[in-house]
């Protein structure tokens, strides 16, 4: 029995002295806290009909508190964001008297337009696991790899219309107008989605894939916005 107590206790002290030895290794810090992205939707499973540019910009600016985890070179991060997405179209989104809500409809041929889009704008709460190297003289700057979820909350969808239209007060002739609608219906007001961030230094690439729905009650209630972009890392 005493054996085994002198035993457990020289493993026991053995065990305390390496952890202790890892004090003398620097903690990773603290970084990756406030984020800048810009990026395009890719719209998936948009109607056959819809014509839609490839280009759909957007932005998102997050900030974040970043947790390293031990004396490792992972770290964990949580915060707010905020996103603005864009959908531009040759179809209205539009209020339907008869179906009683929103819905896209196809622009009238005759008209000539500049712009025609719809904006969703969210705030977000994001969650990451992250992996970053330790800068050395060989290579001075991280490299990072950043997976993690997204939950946010619409604040905001409106449309923007600029280009021709049939004016009624001037019996009904054409004249170049420029109108937006604000807080249009049938949106999901909750979403929720995948992330992902792979770079070196303060550049990164960055995608976001939705797992939540963003159109309800319309005809085109399976189209998300796969984003793609370019991410930058201020602080």
């Amino acid at each position: 029995m005493k054996k085994t107590i002198i035993l457990l206790t020289a493993v026991f002290f053995i065990a305390s002295n390496n952890l202790f030895a890892d004090d003398d290794r620097i903690k990773m810090r603290l970084q990756d806290r406030l984020i800048f992205d810009i990026f395009i939707d890719i719209w998936q499973n948009s109607p056959e009909e819809m014509d839609l540019k490839f280009f759909n910009r957007g932005i998102n600016v997050a900030l974040l508190q970043d947790f390293p985890i031990g004396y490792s070179n992972f770290a964990i991060a949580a915060g707010l964001s905020f996103s603005g997405h864009n959908m531009y179209s040759d179809h209205w989104y539009r209020y339907s008297h008869e179906d009683d809500n929103f819905d896209f409809e196809k622009i009238y041929d005759d008209l000539d337009y500049r712009n025609n889009k719809i904006n969703i704008n969210y705030i977000d709460i994001p969650l990451e696991f992250r992996y970053r190297t330790r800068p050395s003289r060989e290579i001075p700057h991280p490299f990072r790899i950043t997976i993690g979820a997204k939950f946010g909350y619409m604040i905001q969808a409106k449309t923007k219309y600029s280009g021709d239209w049939y004016s009624s007060a001037d019996n009904g002739e054409m004249r170049e107008v420029k109108f937006k609608e604000i807080n249009v219906g049938n949106i999901e007001s909750w979403r929720y989605g995948i992330m992902c961030r792979i770079g070196y230094g303060f550049v990164n690439l960055t995608a976001y894939y939705p797992l939540s729905e963003i159109f309800e009650g319309n005809t085109v209630e399976d189209m998300i916005p796969v984003s793609l972009g370019i991410s930058f890392t201020i602080n």
